[in-house]
């Protein structure tokens, strides 16, 4: 039995029916005739491509960003919004207090006797003069640590074995404060920085804004590649596995830190490259200068701060007790609990 259905009128006196027919007429495509052979690509007569029949995805589409990218990606261009309207409050707030500051000094000298006024600039001279000399100074000390007696070089090799990218930024500082130590020391090293390249090198010269302006050598090939046998019998490796305990300090020599995060993870790490390269081993003598809590484990920086206490001292007792950090210290409390423990 056929039934049929009476279209209901719309109040544009067209049917719904009428509609449904024309947008079905409009979505319905026209004969497929064939695809292209190879391309899976199906034309109409007239030549028009109708769809990717069986076929890959189209070169030019693009597949579309899970909703966790698109998180991270709306975050991140949040963020860099964030960060550019910080900027230009910052720096409308820094040209606020300048223009306060020359309000200021104007009014200040505006309001002196000209007796006063001599008087005035003939000391602010003197003292612009005094800071200019204090940073030539400076400057020049920076520039004697390329002709020190005593060097340090800080192997940069083991990149790979820390985390990227919080550990890389943290031996990024170690470096930082490190080279801010040797400025401010009265008998600097002389600084060499191996393996600082790729990637790694990258990420050192974004978190140490003025690294390409120390005064140190920085290489990006290893101690092997860049160093020949004679330069390596100059070289001293630092390392609390080594049965050799450093004396003293001598001029000449290259005291060699491996520049890592340790963890106390890599137990032997640098003893055992610095056999493989045929270099003199040795350990820093803090056992028996300073009693610690835990492993004997430092920072490159509080290594590096122990050389240079050496040399401003001439005690070891003395340069480890400033390098190494309170916390880090056994109290006697702790330790006359551990001798009493032993003695039970």
């Amino acid at each position: 039995m056929t039934m049929t259905t009476t279209p209901a009128t719309t109040t544009e006196g067209e049917t719904e029916g009428a509609r449904v027919e024309d947008v079905a007429a409009e979505e319905t495509p026209g004969p497929v005739v064939g695809a292209e052979p190879g391309t899976g690509v199906a034309t109409k007569e007239d030549g028009a491509v109708v769809e990717n029949v069986g076929g890959a995805a189209a070169p030019s589409e693009q597949q579309p960003l899970s909703k966790n990218a698109q998180k991270r990606a709306r975050r991140a261009e949040l963020h860099a919004e964030r960060k550019r309207a910080r900027k230009e409050q910052e720096k409308e707030a820094k040209a606020a207090r300048r223009d306060a500051q020359r309000a200021e000094f104007h009014a200040k000298i505006n309001a002196m006797s000209e007796e006063e006024k001599d008087k005035y600039f003939t000391e602010r001279k003197e003292r612009l003069d005094a800071k200019r000399r204090d940073a030539e100074a400076k400057r020049e000390a920076k520039r004697a640590q390329l002709s020190s007696e005593y060097g340090c070089l800080i192997d940069c090799e083991f990149s790979e074995l820390m985390t990227r990218p919080k550990e890389w930024s943290s031996f990024a500082h170690q470096c930082r404060y490190l080279y801010e130590r040797n400025c401010k020391a009265p008998t600097p090293f002389k600084l060499t920085f191996t393996g600082v390249a790729g990637e790694f090198g990258e990420h050192m010269r974004r978190s140490i804004g003025g690294y390409d302006h120390w005064h140190v050598i920085s290489r990006e090939d290893t101690i092997a590649e860049s160093m020949s046998e004679e330069e390596r019998a100059s070289l001293v490796y630092l390392t609390a596995d080594s049965e050799n305990e450093l004396s003293t300090l001598e001029k000449g020599k290259t005291y060699v830190i491996g520049g890592f995060i340790d963890r106390n993870r890599h137990k032997g790490l640098t003893h055992t490259k610095a056999k493989e390269l045929g270099i003199a081993h040795a350990r820093l003598p803090i056992s028996e200068n300073l009693k610690m809590t835990g492993a004997t484990v430092l920072t490159v920086n509080q290594a590096f701060d122990i050389l240079t206490r050496f040399l401003e001292f001439g005690d070891w007792s003395q340069a480890v007790a400033a390098a190494v950090p309170q916390r880090k210290v056994n109290s006697g409390k702790d330790a006359n609990a551990s001798e009493d423990a032993e003695a039970s």
